[in-house]
Parts: structure tokens; C-alpha cells; sequence
């Protein structure tokens, strides 16, 4: 895992149109570089998956995480999200928040698989094509 700054931006923004119908451009992403913590891991030289994260005092929350597509079903995310625990643990953060998608069963089934627990739903909070879909809120103690 690597710190990312502004000079991965662009490559940040690519993933992120991959993986979201509203993604963040290179500028959003090279402001969050400036702002909050975020994590990249290489593959073959290349940055394949992301997580953006905001801190305040003992919490944190994941702002996005995202996997290129050519990258996924390799454990990347995974490792992003265990790795970056364990760096928000060393600075003293004891609680971990998310918010996904209700229909996004995979991203689902990797938060409960690394330890975050459901907490609440937020009732048509994700703007979709063609109507909108509830988000489900997690927290994971560190």
C-alpha cells in the first residue's frame, strides 16, 4: 500500500469512472490527496485500486474505494481496507464508517467479510438512472 498525492489523480479519476455512474474527476481526486488519507496499490507498476478515507479525531470514514476492472476479484480491495485499518488504528482511531449502494452485493460482501457490521439505512439516498436505491451504512471497530 502507498500514500497517492495529486500526481495520481488522473489514474484515481480512471478507476473511479470504472467503478461509479457518478465518479470524481482528476481535480476531486487531487483535492481529496490534499485533504484526506488515501491509500493505492500498484500492479505491475500501475495503480490498480484506491480508498479514500476522512479522519476526524477517533473516527474515520471510507470515502470511496474502487478497483480497476481489469484488477478485480483479487483480493485488492480487500487488502486497501485491512491495510488501512490497521494505518487509522496506529493514529488512534477506534471507529471505521461506510455507506454503499443497497444493490451492490459485492461491495457487501467484502465489508461483513472484514468486519464491518450493518448500522442503518439512509432511504433513497443514491440517484440512479432510472429512480433511486437506498444506502446501508457500516462501522467497523479498530
Amino acid at each position: 500500500m502507498k500514500t497517492l498525492t495529486a500526481v495520481d489523480a488522473r489514474d484515481m479519476a480512471a478507476i473511479h469512472a470504472q467503478s461509479f455512474d457518478r465518479s470524481w474527476d482528476a481535480l476531486e481526486m487531487a483535492a481529496h490527496t490534499q485533504k484526506d488519507m488515501c491509500f493505492g496499490i500498484d500492479v505491475d507498476g500501475a495503480l490498480a485500486a484506491f480508498i479514500i478515507m476522512s479522519r476526524a479525531a477517533d473516527q474515520a470514514e471510507v470515502l470511496t474505494i474502487a478497483t480497476a476492472v481489469q484488477a478485480r476479484r483479487k483480493g485488492l480491495g480487500r487488502a486497501l481496507l485491512m491495510e488501512a485499518a490497521l494505518e487509522l488504528k496506529s493514529r488512534d482511531v477506534t471507529d471505521l464508517f461506510l455507506e454503499v449502494a443497497e444493490d451492490n452485493a459485492a461491495a457487501i460482501a467484502l465489508y461483513r467479510t472484514v468486519g464491518f457490521d450493518a448500522i442503518g439505512r439512509r432511504p433513497a439516498y443514491y440517484r440512479r438512472e432510472n429512480g433511486r436505491v437506498a444506502a446501508l451504512t457500516f462501522s467497523k471497530k479498530l
